[in-house]
């Protein structure tokens, strides 16, 4: 048993496999073009180095866009239990996926701080011995996975992994996704998509202050 034979016992297809790996890429150029043409980020030092949320936030604006135009995935914006941290939840039947970024050479854990509050409530009442096990039961369907990414420029590592019910740590090996060369013209959709979310938010904020 792994995670790709346990995600496909859950619904997904090589098909779901492919739109991440096609997003992931896409996210990380489109961030990339983007701090070229901002000075603030491309030529002071370490703006350029502090971009970990950022290739984050691009790359789930990646996945939201490519969720768009099929019937893979659906999507939708929730909050973590302190509700001071938006993210973006990728679902498939009862299979659920968040994105994380796993630092410059994809090597970093994901951090219990960002651990998903809505996700892991559910698995409250465990046995100690239940909290090792996979949080995924392929008999009903369900399971939750994260996309890990990391990387500077490009991606160097993608992947999605299922943890453990304590959400804490993983007895499962991760399913490394390729990375891809993405389209040009997929790059400036989600370049788009990113101005326009930031022309939103800032109109939010200027009606708030009037």
């Amino acid at each position: 048993m792994n995670v790709k034979s346990i995600l496909e016992q859950c619904g997904l297809t090589e098909q779901h496999f492919e739109f991440i790996a096609e997003a992931i890429p896409a996210g990380y150029a489109a961030l990339r073009s983007i701090v070229d043409n901002t000075p603030m980020l491309s030529l002071f030092a370490p703006g350029s180095q502090r971009l970990g949320h950022l290739r984050n936030v691009a790359v789930q604006h990646a996945l939201q866009l490519k969720a768009g135009t099929t019937d893979l995935f659906y999507t939708k914006d929730a909050w973590n239990a302190a509700r001071n941290h938006m993210f973006l939840q990728l679902q498939c039947g009862q299979v659920v996926l968040t994105a994380h970024y796993c630092g410059k050479k994809g090597n970093t854990g994901v951090k219990k701080a960002i651990v998903r509050g809505e996700l892991n409530q559910r698995n409250y009442d465990l046995f100690e011995k239940e909290k090792k096990e996979p949080d995924a039961n392929p008999f009903t369907g369900t399971a939750y996975a994260q996309i890990l990414h990391g990387g500077i420029s490009d991606p160097v590592m993608a992947a999605i992994s299922i943890p453990n019910r304590d959400q804490t740590s993983y007895i499962l090996p991760p399913f490394i996704l390729p990375v891809r060369t993405p389209q040009a013209s997929k790059v400036e959709e989600v370049k788009d998509m990113i101005a326009d979310t930031m022309k939103k938010k800032q109109k939010s904020k200027q009606d708030q202050v009037a």
